[in-house]
C-alpha cells in the first residue's frame, strides 16, 4: 500500500533531522583529507582550515559549530572551493560561527541545521544531504566540463537542510535536499557580474551573466556547473518540500524549486515569508504562498525583472495557491536609464565599455582588462597611458623598367603569333616611408627602404622624394602632390629620352597609339598592355641612322611612360602598419570594438517587471494583492499550460490589482501551428485518378508509379533465361513485362525506399515467370538508372505521394486547449489592460470592480471557413479553422508600458504577420500599430461578417458571464468576444477625452460584444465622449458594437459619441427586450455636426471629419445562408430606441430594400418604439428608410425624451397643454440639451388650463403666472 506524504506529515516527519544537543564548544572532529592540500589547527574552541590548494576534500565524521565556537576556512581564492562530507551518522548542528572568504560545501545525508543562534558569512555556501566522493580536478583546458553530480547514498532516509539562523553570503547560498526549511535569514549581498566573450581571433563576441543565487531545491540529485558555478536539479523528483517563513533576500536572484524529470510524485513549494530580489523563481508540483507571503522582484530597477511562478507535475494534489503580496520594485525611469546605459555601452563602431563606463581592451588577444578614458587616450590597468596612434608603413610604387619581351607574344588568332612587348605584371616598390600618426598629425617621418635596382625614371622620382623629406616637406603624402610630381619627372624624362633618341612625331605615335596587324584580310588592333616588337624594331632602325648610340632599352622605356602606362601609386601597407592604442614603448592594447551585428544581438528592448503564473492543473489567487512602487509599472501574465484532454481552472478571489499602468493577462501556452492543407496530386487515366509520385534525390517531375518504373533505363542484359512455359527471355524484356502489368499501379508504396520497392516487386515477379530467378538481377537492377542518369540504387530515395502544401493565413487547424477563468470580488485599479486571451472555454467575472484607464478585451477565438481540395482535379470543399488573434500574449500585455507620442500602446515590438511568424522585414511604428489593430479588433468585429470563402463562427461552448460587477474606463475600451456572453446585474462604462493620434485605439470600438447570444439582465452598457475631435472611434469601429442576437431584461444601453458611429451593429442581428419595451432602452446621442460641403457636384467631402457621423449603423456587409439568401440586417423588438442627432449627423443608416435586398437595413417589429430626431440630411439622403414604424420627433419631443432619460419628470397640468417656441437658428451648442436641458428662448408663450372649468388663459413670455397643482415644464 502506498502513502502520499501530506504537507503536515512532511513538516512533522524526518526525526533524524533534529538538531543535536552538542556542546557550546563543539567543533568538526576526526578529519580526513582525501583531495588537495589543507592543514587544520585549533585553539580552544576556533578551529581554522587553511586551504592551500584551490580545491579540497575533507572527510568528517561529524561537522557540528557549538555556539561559542567557530570555524573559519581561509582559503587561496574567492573562487577556491573546500569540499565537506560528513561520513557518520548524526547530523549536522550549526549554533555558532562559521566563516570563509570563498566557497563552502557541507554534505550530510543526515541533515544539516543552521540554528537561531547560528551566524554564517563565506564567499559561497551549498549545504546539502547529497554527496559525491570528492570534488573533481579543475579542467586543465576550457572544452572540458568542470561540473560534480552529487546524488543520494543507498537511497536511504535523508534528513532535512533547515536554517534557523542567518546566513549571509557573497556568491551563492544553495540548500539542497529532500525538505529544506528557512525560518531565518538568507541574505546574499553580490551583485551580478557580466561576463566578456571572446572569439578566437580576440575580438569581441558577446557578454553572459553569471548569476549571483539563493536557490532552495529538493530533488533526487543535482549538477553542479563549477565553471559558472550553478545547480540545475536533475533525475527524479523526490516527495520533497521547500518552505519559507523567514527572509530571502538577494541582489540578484532567489529560486525556490521542487522540479525533476518524473513529475509524478508529490512535491510542495511553501512561502510564508519575504523573498526580495531582482528575479524570483518558484518551480513546483503544488506551490502555495500563504497570506504571509511577501515577495518583491525588481529591487535594482535592472531591466527585465521577473517573477516565475511555474506549476509542473501530473500528481493529483498539483496546484498553485497564491495569496499575500507581490510588489514590483522596479522604477520605470531606473530602468529606463539601465536599458539605455547598456545600449550606450555596445554601439556599432564604437570601443565596449562595462557598467561602470570603463573601456574593455585586451593586451594578448585573451585576457580582458579595463582601462580609464581620458582627453588624451586610455590609462590601462598597468598605470600607463595608451593613445590611439598609428605607425604607418607608407608605400610608393610603380612599374620598373620599360617593356620587355612576352614570351607568349600576341595572338590575335589561335595559330598566329606576333612578337610582343608588354610592362611587367607587378608595380615595384620604390621607396618604404615610416611615420607616426596621431591625432591627425604626423611626426617621425623617415625613410625605412629604399629599391635600389630602379631605372633612371623611378631612381630620379626616389632621389626628388629623399631631398623632400630631408626638407620636412611631406606635401607628396598627398596623392594629388605625389601625381603632380611624378607627372613633371616623367614629363622632363620623356622629353631627354626624346631629345636623346631624336625621335620624330611620326615615330612617337607609332610607340603611344594603337598596335595593329593584319592577318589576311583582316585588321586586328592589339591590346593596350602590348606594344609590337616589330614596330619597336622598325623605329630604332630608323633613329640610328641618325643617333648611332641609340638602343632598344631606351627606346622601351619611352614607350612605358607614354600615355601614364606606367602610373605611381601610394597606400599603406596594412600589413606592417601598427594602429591603435600604443603606450611610449609601443606596447599596443586592443579595445574591444562592437561591431554592427553585435549591436543588434545585444540591444536591449526595455522590458518592466513581469510576473508570470504558470500551471498545468489548478491555479487559486485568493486574498492576494499585486502592486507596484511608486514611479513603477508591474505586469502579470498568467498561463495556462494543459493539455487538451484536463482543462485548467485559474480562479482569483477577494484579491487587490494596482499595476501603476502595467497590465494583467491571462492565456494559453498552446502554440500557433499554422493550418496548412496538403493536396494530394493525381492524374486522370481511362476515367480513373492515379496518384502521382516523387521520388527524392531525382530531377524527375512527379509521375505516376507505372511512368516512374518506365523512366527507368534498364541495364542491357542480353542473356536468355527459360520461362515456366518453355520459352526463351531476356531480364529486359521481363522488365517491359513487368512495367506494363496493370497490378503494379495498385501497390502501396508511400514512403518506400524506392529501389527496394524496384528489387522485391521485380524478382516477385521474375520468380513468377522464370524457372529460376537468375542471380544476375540484382545487379542489373543495382546498374540501371532513370532517364536523367541518376542511379536507382541509392538507400536514400524514397518514394513520396506527390502533395501541394498550402498555407491558411491566419488559422490553426486545432483548438487550443481550453482553460476556464473565474474573478470573485477583484479590483482592478491603475492598470492598462486586462486581457484573458484566446482559448479560454468560460469566463465568470463576479463582483468585478474597475476604473482609470483600463482596456477589458476577452476573446476566446473563433473559427473561420475555408475552401480546399482533397487532390488537384477535384471541387473545392468547405472546411473550418481555428483563428486567434492575440499572437504574443507577452507582448500584448508590457504593450502599454510606454506611449509614444501620447498614444496609448508601443508597437515596437509587436512583430506578428497574420500566420503568427514574425515580420522579415523591419515595420514603421504606425504599420506595426495598423496590423495589431486589423488582427486584434477588425477580424473579431468590422470584418466579422464576410463572405462564403470566410465565414467566422464562435467556438462551442464558449462564454463570458459578468454578475454585480462594476466595469469602468476613461479613456479605454471593453471587447468581449465568445459565444455566448451574459451580463448580470452589473455596469459596463466607458468615458473618453482624450485624443486619439495613433493607428491603434481608433480602432477600437469603446464597448465591443460579440457573441451569438448576448444577454443584458438588469445591466447597463454606457458610453459616453466629449465633444472634441479624435477622441471617438474612427468609423468602422463604434462607440459601441454589437454582433449578434441581444436580449435585454431591465436593461439599458446609451452611447454618447461626437464622431463615427454610436451604435454599430453588423451582419444578422436581433436588439430585443425579453417581454416588453421597458426591458431595454437604447438610447443614442450623436453631438456631432454637419458634414462640410466641398463646393462640389458630389456634394459633402468625403475626407471631413463628419462625413461619417452616424448615430446608428447596421453595417454596410451583406450576410447570406448556404443557399445565397440575404440574412443580414438589424431587427428591433420589445425595446425602446431613441437617437437624438440634434446638430447635423445622421441619426441612423438604413435603407429600402423591398426591391434590393444587398442593402442594409433596419426592421422594427411592432413590439419596438423606435424614435429618433435629426437636422435636415445633405448627404446619404436615400438612407433614411426603416422597415416597420418609426418616429420622427419635434425638438420639444425629443427635449422630452431626454428628460425622461435623464430623469426629470414632468407634471401633467390638465387636459391639455402648449408650448409655441421660436427656435433659434442653430444647435451647436448641444451641451445645453444634454447638461442644462435648456436653450435660450427668443420668445415663448404658455397657456394654462383649468381642468375643472375647461377654461385657458395665455401666459406671455416675462409675465409671471401661478397655479394650483403641478409646475411648468
Amino acid at each position: 500500500m502506498k502513502t502520499s506524504l501530506s504537507l503536515i506529515s512532511l513538516a512533522i516527519l524526518s526525526s533524524s533531522a533534529i538538531a543535536n544537543n552538542i556542546d557550546v564548544n563543539a567543533l568538526p572532529k576526526n578529519h580526513k583529507l582525501t583531495q588537495g592540500d589543507a592543514s587544520i589547527s585549533q585553539s580552544n574552541n576556533a578551529m581554522t582550515i587553511d586551504q592551500k590548494s584551490d580545491r579540497v576534500s575533507i572527510d568528517w565524521k561529524s561537522f557540528n559549530i557549538g555556539k561559542q565556537a567557530s570555524v573559519t576556512f581561509n582559503q587561496p581564492a574567492s573562487s577556491s572551493i573546500a569540499y565537506n562530507r560528513v561520513t557518520g551518522a548524526d547530523v549536522s548542528t550549526i549554533q555558532g560561527k562559521l566563516n570563509a572568504n570563498g566557497r563552502v560545501f557541507l554534505s550530510n545525508p543526515n541533515g544539516v541545521i543552521f540554528t537561531k543562534d547560528a551566524q554564517v558569512n563565506v564567499g559561497a555556501i551549498l549545504a546539502t544531504t547529497k554527496e559525491v566522493e570528492k570534488l573533481a580536478e579543475k579542467p586543465r583546458n576550457s572544452y572540458s566540463r568542470d561540473e560534480l553530480r552529487f546524488q543520494s547514498k543507498n537511497q536511504q532516509k535523508q534528513g532535512e537542510i533547515r536554517n534557523e539562523g542567518v546566513i549571509q553570503a557573497e556568491e551563492a547560498i544553495y540548500l539542497v535536499g529532500d525538505k529544506v526549511v528557512n525560518n531565518g535569514k538568507l541574505h546574499l549581498t553580490g551583485n551580478p557580474e557580466e561576463v566578456i566573450k571572446l572569439n578566437y581571433s580576440g575580438n569581441l563576441d558577446g557578454i553572459a551573466v553569471k548569476n549571483k543565487t539563493v536557490l532552495l531545491g529538493a530533488g533526487d540529485s543535482f549538477t553542479f556547473d563549477l565553471a559558472n558555478f550553478s545547480i540545475s536539479l536533475t533525475g527524479k523528483q523526490v516527495a520533497g518540500l521547500i518552505e519559507n517563513k523567514g527572509a530571502i533576500i538577494s541582489n540578484d536572484r532567489i529560486l525556490l524549486t521542487a522540479k525533476g524529470e518524473d513529475q509524478l510524485k508529490h512535491s510542495a513549494v511553501n512561502n510564508a515569508g519575504l523573498l526580495e530580489a531582482n528575479d524570483i523563481a518558484i518551480e513546483g508540483g503544488k506551490i502555495v504562498l500563504t497570506e504571509q507571503s511577501d515577495i518583491r522582484y525588481g529591487k535594482d530597477s535592472r531591466n527585465g525583472a521577473t517573477l516565475k511562478i511555474t506549476q509542473t507535475g501530473k500528481d493529483k494534489d498539483a496546484s498553485i495557491k497564491i495569496g499575500g503580496k507581490i510588489t514590483a520594485l522596479a522604477q520605470t525611469d531606473n530602468v529606463k536609464q539601465a536599458t539605455y546605459h547598456h545600449n550606450d555601452r555596445f554601439q556599432s563602431g564604437k570601443m565596449a565599455r562595462d557598467e561602470q563606463g570603463k573601456i574593455l581592451y585586451t593586451a594578448d588577444k585573451k585576457t580582458i582588462a579595463k582601462a580609464e578614458q581620458s582627453e588624451n587616450g586610455l590609462i590601462g590597468d598597468d598605470g600607463k597611458r595608451y593613445t590611439n596612434q598609428s605607425d604607418v608603413v607608407f608605400v610608393i610604387s610603380a612599374k620598373n623598367g620599360g617593356y620587355q619581351t612576352d614570351r607568349r607574344g600576341y595572338r590575335p588568332e589561335f595559330n598566329k603569333k606576333f612578337d610582343a612587348l608588354r610592362l611587367p605584371y607587378r608595380d615595384e616598390r620604390i621607396l618604404e616611408i615610416g611615420y607616426n600618426e596621431k591625432n591627425g598629425e604626423l611626426s617621425d617621418i623617415k625613410i625605412i627602404k629604399r629599391n635600389n635596382n630602379l631605372d633612371s625614371i623611378n631612381s630620379k622620382i626616389a632621389d626628388i622624394l629623399e631631398e623632400k623629406i630631408k626638407a620636412k616637406d611631406f606635401s607628396f603624402l598627398k596623392k594629388n602632390e605625389l601625381d603632380s610630381l611624378t607627372a613633371k619627372v616623367i614629363e622632363e624624362q620623356k622629353q631627354e629620352l626624346i631629345n636623346k633618341l631624336g625621335i620624330n612625331e611620326k615615330q612617337l605615335s607609332l610607340l603611344s597609339g594603337d598596335q595593329t596587324v593584319k592577318v589576311g584580310e583582316r585588321v586586328y588592333t592589339a591590346p593596350a598592355v602590348y606594344l609590337l616588337k616589330s614596330n619597336v624594331t622598325q623605329i630604332l632602325e630608323e633613329v640610328k641612322k641618325t643617333k648611332p648610340d641609340a638602343n632598344f632599352e631606351d627606346l622601351t622605356l619611352l614607350a612605358s611612360i607614354l600615355n601614364n602606362r606606367r602610373p605611381v601609386s601610394q597606400g599603406i601597407d596594412n600589413s606592417k602598419t601598427k594602429t591603435g592604442f600604443l603606450n611610449d614603448e609601443k606596447k599596443q592594447i586592443y579595445p574591444l570594438m562592437v561591431s554592427q551585428s553585435l549591436s543588434e544581438k545585444l540591444k536591449q528592448n526595455i522590458a518592466l517587471p513581469l510576473t508570470t503564473i504558470s500551471t498545468q492543473t489548478q491555479l487559486e489567487i485568493q486574498n492576494a494583492d499585486f502592486n507596484h512602487i511608486e514611479g513603477g509599472k508591474h505586469n502579470v501574465m498568467i498561463l495556462a499550460n494543459n493539455s487538451k484532454d484536463n482543462e485548467a481552472t485559474i480562479r482569483l478571489q477577494r484579491s487587490h490589482i494596482n499595476l501603476g499602468g502595467g497590465a494583467f493577462g491571462i492565456g494559453s501556452t498552446t502554440g500557433f501551428v499554422p493550418l496548412q492543407e496538403n493536396i494530394l496530386q493525381v492524374k486522370q487515366e481511362n476515367g480513373q485518378l492515379i496518384s502521382l509520385y516523387n521520388v527524392t534525390g531525382t530531377s524527375l517531375k512527379q509521375k505516376t508509379l507505372n511512368e516512374l518504373l518506365k523512366n527507368i533505363k534498364f541495364y542491357d542484359f542480353n542473356s536468355k533465361f527459360q520461362t515456366k512455359d518453355n520459352q526463351q527471355i531476356s531480364l529486359p524484356e521481363l522488365w517491359t513485362q513487368f512495367v506494363e502489368n496493370p497490378t503494379i499501379q495498385n501497390k502501396n508504396v508511400e514512403n518506400a525506399n524506392f529501389y527496394t520497392f524496384v528489387k522485391e516487386n521485380f524478382k516477385a515477379f521474375v520468380q513468377d515467370k522464370l524457372v529460376t530467378v537468375p542471380t544476375q538481377v540484382d545487379t542489373v537492377l543495382s546498374r540501371s538508372t532513370f532517364s536523367d542518369g541518376s542511379a536507382i540504387n541509392s538507400n536514400w530515395k524514397k518514394i513520396e505521394v506527390a502533395k501541394q502544401a498550402t498555407n491558411i493565413p491566419g488559422l490553426t487547424a486545432h483548438q487550443y486547449a481550453p482553460f476556464n477563468v473565474e474573478l470573485n470580488e477583484v479590483t482592478f485599479q491603475k492598470s492598462k489592460d486586462f486581457i484573458i486571451a484566446d482559448g479560454f472555454k468560460t469566463v465568470q467575472l463576479n463582483k468585478v470592480t474597475s476604473k482609470d484607464e483600463i482596456g477589458i478585451y476577452i476573446n476566446a477565438g473563433n473559427q473561420r471557413s475555408y475552401f480546399s481540395k482533397e487532390t488537384n482535379l477535384s471541387e473545392n470543399v468547405k472546411k473550418q479553422g481555428y483563428e486567434y488573434l492575440i499572437a504574443n500574449l507577452e507582448e500584448r500585455i508590457t504593450r502599454g508600458n510606454f506611449s509614444v507620442l501620447n498614444e496609448r500602446y508601443d508597437f515596437n515590438q509587436y512583430n506578428w504577420d497574420v500566420n503568427n511568424t514574425p515580420f522579415t522585414r523591419k515595420l514603421a511604428h504606425s504599420e506595426r500599430a495598423s496590423r495589431a489593430a486589423n488582427r486584434e479588433l477588425n477580424r473579431a468585429f468590422a470584418e466579422w461578417v464576410g463572405d462564403a470563402t470566410s465565414q467566422r463562427s464562435h467556438i462551442d461552448g464558449t462564454k463570458i458571464t459578468i454578475r454585480d460587477s462594476q466595469l469602468n474606463s476613461k479613456d479605454g475600451f471593453m471587447h468581449l468576444l465568445a459565444k455566448d456572453v451574459d451580463i448580470q446585474n452589473s455596469h459596463l462604462t466607458v468615458n473618453y477625452a482624450r485624443p486619439l493620434y495613433d493607428d491603434f485605439m481608433p480602432k477600437a470600438s469603446k464597448i465591443g460584444i460579440n457573441a451569438k447570444n448576448i444577454r443584458l439582465d438588469h445591466s447597463h452598457l454606457f458610453v459616453s465622449g466629449e465633444d472634441r475631435l479624435n477622441t471617438s472611434a474612427m468609423p468602422g469601429a463604434a462607440g459601441i458594437f454589437l454582433i449578434g442576437d441581444v436580449v435585454g431584461k431591465n436593461s439599458s444601453i446609451y452611447a454618447k459619441t461626437y464622431q463615427g458611429y454610436s451604435i454599430r451593429t453588423s451582419g444578422k442581428t436581433t436588439l430585443s427586450g425579453e417581454s416588453s419595451a421597458k426591458d431595454l432602452r437604447i438610447t443614442i446621442i450623436h453631438t456631432g455636426p454637419y458634414p462640410k460641403d466641398s463646393g462640389s457636384v458630389f456634394g459633402a467631402n468625403s475626407a471631413d471629419y463628419f462625413i461619417e457621423g452616424i448615430g446608428f449603423d447596421v453595417g454596410d456587409i451583406i450576410q447570406r445562408d448556404e443557399k445565397g439568401n440575404v440574412i443580414s440586417g438589424t431587427t428591433l423588438s420589445n425595446l425602446e430606441f431613441n437617437i437624438f442627432a440634434p446638430n447635423g449627423a445622421r441619426a441612423f443608416k438604413s435603407y429600402d430594400n423591398s426591391s434590393k435586398d444587398y442593402v442594409p437595413n433596419i426592421k422594427v417589429m411592432k413590439s419596438a418604439i423606435f424614435n429618433y430626431f435629426e437636422r435636415p440630411r445633405i448627404v446619404s439622403l436615400a438612407s433614411n428608410v426603416v422597415t416597420g414604424k418609426s418616429q420622427a420627433l419635434t425638438l420639444r419631443d425629443m427635449l422630452r425624451n431626454i428628460d425622461q432619460i435623464q430623469g426629470v419628470k414632468a407634471s401633467n397640468l390638465g387636459l391639455q397643454q402648449a408650448s409655441n417656441t421660436n427656435l433659434p437658428t442653430s444647435l451647436n451648442q448641444i451641451d445645453n440639451i444634454i447638461q442644462n436641458v435648456s436653450l435660450p428662448e427668443e420668445r415663448s408663450e404658455v397657456e394654462i388650463c383649468d381642468a375643472s372649468s375647461q377654461e385657458c388663459s395665455t401666459l406671455p413670455s416675462k409675465m409671471n403666472g401661478k397655479v394650483s397643482v403641478g409646475e411648468i415644464l
